[in-house]
Formats: C-alpha cells, structure tokens, sequence
C-alpha cells in the first residue's frame, strides 16, 4: 500500500523560501550583516548581491582580491555546530537492497540544491543497524528528499512539521 501523509501546511502551493534572521539565527538579520562580497573559508561558496554561489571561477577571481572578507557561511555553522533543519531517516528491506541506488539519488539532488543555494544542503549521513539518518540544513530539502524518493521508489513517506520553525522531520520506508 502507497501512502503518503503531508501536513497542511506542507501541502500548500510552494512560494519561493524567503527565510530572514527572524526565522533562521544562523542568517545575519534583513538589511544588515555580511559584506558586499564575501568568501566561506569552510566551503569556498561567494557572497556576492545578497545571494551565496558555489561557482568555482567565481572564488578564484573573488579569491585573488586583496581586500576580501572570509567569513563562515550560515551552512558550515550550522553543520559545525549540528544544527540541522531537517532530518530525513530512511527505513525498510528495500533500502537494504537497493541502498547504493538511493544514496546517489540522495546526493544528485545534493548537488542540484546546493547549485541553486549552497546553504540548502546534507550537513552529515549517519547509518545505524538497518536505517540511514540524514541531516540538512534546511528542511525544504528533507522534504524534498522525502519526495524524490517516493516519487522514484513509492512505499510509505511521512512529513512532520515543527510549529513555528522550519524544521521538517521526514521518515521513508518501503
């Protein structure tokens, strides 16, 4: 049986994810904070127009100027501090036999989100016995790991939503 819970508010047309310091502590606060171009000594990931690019040409070039600001960007202080937004566990016989297959599905939407917005990312994967537990740093990519994989593979996904935060706990079985 395929079943898939959403909550509510989870099920809502998506809009673009605005998150501000309000939301997010690990953000600098709207119309405020980080220089106007900065560089990740962790990660190598460009602040530059108010947005973080991981764009290897883009660090070289910001890289070789004299007056650059290295920062730690909100993602490595987040995963340095294990802080994660969202927790995807990943459950089922299914899992033990099609595991390889699932983890690459797992990071080439890793590296698709992380394209988009480097602080959208898996912070850390931990197996224990017969489960995988994934970490992010947001909860929009949990959920939409929760997603892809019950769009590739079906079984059973649920999403839990924490009240007032955007933490998303998302736990897949087959």
């Amino acid at each position: 049986m395929n079943r898939m819970k959403v909550p509510k508010e989870v099920g809502k047309p998506h809009t673009r994810d605005k998150v501000y310091a309000e939301n997010d502590p690990y953000l600098p606060p709207k119309g405020s904070g980080l220089p106007e171009v900065a560089i990740c000594k962790d990660c190598t990931a460009v602040y530059q127009k108010k947005k973080w690019f991981l764009d290897p040409k883009l660090y070289k070039e910001k890289k070789a100027a004299k007056d650059i600001n290295w920062v730690i960007c909100p993602a490595c202080k987040k995963t340095k501090e294990n802080v994660p937004g969202g927790i995807v566990t990943l459950k089922g016989d299914f899992l033990q036999q099609h595991k390889q297959e699932i983890m690459n599905l797992i990071h080439n939407e890793d590296e698709r989100s992380k394209k988009y917005n480097p602080l959208k990312r898996i912070m850390k994967i931990n197996e224990k016995g017969n489960e995988v537990e994934i970490l992010t740093t947001e909860g929009r990519l949990a959920y939409r790991i929760g997603s892809i994989l019950f769009k590739a593979y079906d079984g059973e996904v649920e999403y839990k939503k924490h009240e007032n935060t955007k933490f998303m706990r998302v736990e897949w079985r087959r």
